[in-house]
């Protein structure tokens, strides 16, 4: 009975590949592929200067042997004048023997064609530089003549002398070039592949990494994140900027979650009150007046709760980040000012008093109608949770960098360990709870400041509670 294959799994719960699979990928992959461009690349460059090394060295080895050549026919030639005939034949004689100037041809031959001394068989006279392949009736030892290069001379008494040098010392030297350039042509491709490889196993090895990443999110895990190496290269850089990503796409997750509970929880409390009202009102009321005091109830408890709503969407709209593109420069001392002075009467009808220190000329790109509701928000929030004749201040200063708005009171404040609590949206102290409102004043004026890019905290001023945004 046969059974089915099985599939292979690595530690990730991923399939396991063979190599041939993953030799595949590396191959396949755009940093080999670039690394293999560049190689190819190099070697051409390299393939340029080989060229242009073969034809210089090739053409300084042959004007070398030329010159050499010459010299030295020119000195026998002087020793000829010298010492005649009898003094250049025993000269020629002592190079042949001791050849200090490496292997060198020599040729004296007599005006009728006589060899009178040399290692090479007698020729036409020919002044002047001459290739040629010596003739002899004996085989050379590997089927081939040697092909020699010289340089002849005739003499005053009509002699002719030559002397030469072996020409496959040239072919010998471009051979050695062309096979330098093949050995390290060659291990340029080799160490290419190999670099490439290298470099696209571990690029791969990255991008897997952020693939295994990408797969753990989808099944549900939001807190999943991609490794870093620690070398802030451009991979690394984009990881982070991808984690970053990922930890606001989580931080968005978490609060449309948090919305969608508290919504479930302290919604359900308006909502029943609402229906109870109503149906109080079809069981009980017997009279106009009490169907329109209960319909007035009702009407009451809906624009509540349409409030909530609004204020709900606001904040989802300002955290969206859709009001960027309608940012002016704003004149922040001013709107501050007159906020300040719109809030002054309603401060003294409560018996607060609201002071006001702002400093002029302090600017600030964002949209003004948000930052009025912001500055709003929190000299609203300080007269309604402070007692009588508590005294609130609202002021704005040029900082280091970028400026400082603080709304501060003297009032009962709230306790350290509630401070980040006051931002979630529906939160409120236990005090708190008998006075009007829902929850999201401080909520929507954290989401404005994210927005313009301020930060905003907390201070116990003990007593009372001071409110800082900075830029």
């Amino acid at each position: 009975m046969s059974s089915a294959p099985r599939t292979r799994h690595g530690p990730g719960g991923e399939p396991a590949t063979s190599f041939g699979q993953t030799l595949s990928r590396i191959l396949r992959s755009a940093s080999f592929r670039l690394t293999l461009f560049y190689a190819i690349l190099f070697m051409a460059s390299a393939g340029t200067l080989f060229a242009a090394v073969y034809w210089i060295a090739t053409a300084a080895m042959q004007d070398d042997m030329a010159a050499v050549l010459r010299s030295e026919a020119y000195q026998l030639a002087d020793v000829h004048g010298r010492t005649g005939p009898k003094g250049l034949t025993d000269q020629i004689t002592r190079r042949i023997s001791y050849r200090t100037r490496g292997p060198i041809f020599y040729l004296l031959q007599a005006p009728g064609g006589r060899v009178v001394v040399g290692n090479l068989p007698g020729m036409p006279p020919v002044n002047g530089a001459v290739d040629f392949v010596p003739q002899s009736d004996a085989p050379e030892a590997d089927g081939e003549r040697a092909r020699l290069t010289g340089f002849g001379l005739t003499l005053s008494d009509g002699a002719f002398l030559l002397v030469a040098q072996d020409a496959n010392r040239l072919t010998d030297m471009q051979h050695a070039i062309v096979v330098a350039f093949a050995w390290a042509s060659g291990l340029t491709l080799l160490l290419a592949i190999a670099g490439g490889a290298l470099i696209g196993s571990s690029f791969l090895g990255r991008i897997d990494a952020i693939t295994r990443t990408s797969r753990t999110i989808m099944e549900g895990d939001l807190s999943a994140r991609i490794p870093t190496r620690g070398t802030n290269d451009e991979i690394d850089q984009l990881v982070a900027s991808l984690n970053a990503m990922l930890t606001r796409i989580q931080q968005l997750m978490d609060g449309l979650r948090q919305v969608s509970s508290d919504i479930a929880h302290d919604l359900r409390t308006p909502l029943g009150r609402l229906r109870q009202h109503l149906e109080d009102a079809r069981e009980r009321a017997t009279t106009t007046g009490e169907y329109e005091a209960a319909t007035d109830s009702a009407i009451a408890e809906a624009d509540a709760l349409l409030e909530t709503f609004s204020a709900l969407l606001r904040i989802a709209q300002i955290e969206a980040g859709a009001q960027r593109s309608a940012f002016t420069q704003v004149d922040l001392s001013a709107l501050a000012r007159s906020i300040a002075e719109a809030y002054r009467p309603a401060a003294e009808d409560a018996d607060h008093r609201l002071d006001c220190r702002i400093e002029d000329g302090i600017q600030v790109t964002g949209d003004r109608q948000l930052l009025a509701q912001m500055i709003s928000n929190l000299v609203e929030n300080a007269l309604n949770h402070t007692p009588a004749r508590s005294t609130v201040s609202l002021a704005l200063a040029k900082a280091a960098v970028g400026f400082t708005l603080e709304v501060a009171d003297n009032g009962p404040g709230i306790p350290a360990d509630e401070h980040d609590k006051v931002f979630d949206r529906f939160y409120r102290l236990d005090r708190s709870r008998s006075t009007a409102g829902s929850g999201l004043g401080l909520p929507l004026v954290k989401a404005i400041a994210g927005l313009h890019g301020l930060t905003i905290r907390l201070e116990d001023r003990k007593p009372g509670l001071g409110v800082v945004i900075g830029a």
